[in-house]
């Protein structure tokens, strides 16, 4: 692991760094913790300023993570300064956008929202799905792209999410595998939980028209007979067939799970992985919704929440 401070290494200054994700917070985020002691003439005070930027890099020097910092605090009982900060998608979080998006795709409508918020684009996946008309009033610019592909993941099933790859956004296709790794009981994982839930259940789906009138619907007897109904309403979009957008919003019995384990920098939200845990039960293929990772005293460890499906983040 190593720590710069715009081009500065500053490793040998930071006891403890914590870089994480998750699905639903979009953007990475990197926080610091450096010694703060100003009556010791042997401890440097970095002064880092909001807006500098901080970098992470692996071991075998990959960077991690290039972000601003967007806050910084001193503790006089612990004689630290903590600094945090996000990835550029924060950007596209924090900046809101209006516009009605007509005839375009959402590769094009990423290009267009890159522009407006001069972040550089790196390699986005195409859909070639054209989107005739997409209405945006004062929403996040993310929300405006996973509108997008929102729509075209109603067309043709494929699940997508933005990441950064230093300052230069790219729209991927999530549930990619982490290759050649398993997480293991007694081999790498420290401790795991699991839990099941009806809360999120929904095993009914009205199918309407534009005028609201019914004009179909999807359903799992199995979940009603066992649990009763919990119904969801979908309606008609042009371009979309209606009984395969209906069909994905039935959801079953929810599980969790969370998993505390020696890190690995590739275990980022939104990735796959195999895990073979005999003590939970927790065998098989995961996908990971959130990650913190933790270096501190020289020992890298991480904390896992996982999906039991590959979960995108829908924006309707």
């Amino acid at each position: 692991m190593k720590v710069k401070w715009n081009d500065t290494n500053i490793t040998d200054f930071i006891p403890t760094v914590n870089w994480g994700g998750s699905d639903g917070q979009a953007a990475r985020t990197l926080e610091i913790t450096t010694l703060n002691s100003p009556n010791d003439n042997s401890i440097d005070d970095l002064k880092i300023r909001l807006g500098d930027r901080m970098k992470l890099y692996n071991d075998n020097n990959k960077l991690l993570i290039d972000a601003m910092v967007y806050y910084r605090e001193r503790n006089s009982e612990t004689g630290t300064v903590t600094y945090s900060g996000y990835d550029e998608l924060n950007h596209f979080l924090r900046g809101n956008v209006t516009k009605n998006f007509k005839n375009v795709t959402p590769e094009k409508i990423t290009e267009m929202l890159c522009n407006e918020l001069k972040v550089e684009m790196g390699s986005i996946e195409k859909t070639g799905i054209n989107i005739k008309s997409l209405l945006i009033d004062s929403e996040s610019a993310y929300d405006a792209i996973m509108k997008a592909y929102t729509k075209a993941y109603r067309a043709n099933g494929k699940k997508y999410m933005p990441i950064m790859n230093g300052k230069k956004l790219y729209i991927i296709e999530k549930g990619a595998f982490i290759a050649d790794f398993v997480l293991s009981d007694g081999v790498n994982i420290t401790s795991s939980t699991y839990s099941e839930s009806l809360e999120q259940m929904v095993n009914r789906v009205k199918i309407y028209d534009d005028n609201g009138k019914i004009i179909g619907e999807v359903k799992n007897d199995g979940w009603i007979n066992s649990y009763g109904i919990f119904q969801e309403v979908y309606t008609k979009e042009e371009g979309i067939n209606a009984t395969i957008a209906a069909n994905k919003l039935l959801t079953g019995i929810d599980k969790s799970a969370s998993i505390e384990a020696l890190g690995n920098t590739d275990c980022i939200s939104g990735y796959g992985i195999k895990i073979k845990d005999k003590i939970t039960g927790l065998t098989g293929v995961f996908w990971i919704e959130s990650d913190t990772h933790t270096w501190e005293n020289g020992i890298h460890t991480m904390s896992l929440d996982l999906q039991f499906k590959n979960i995108m983040d829908i924006k309707e």
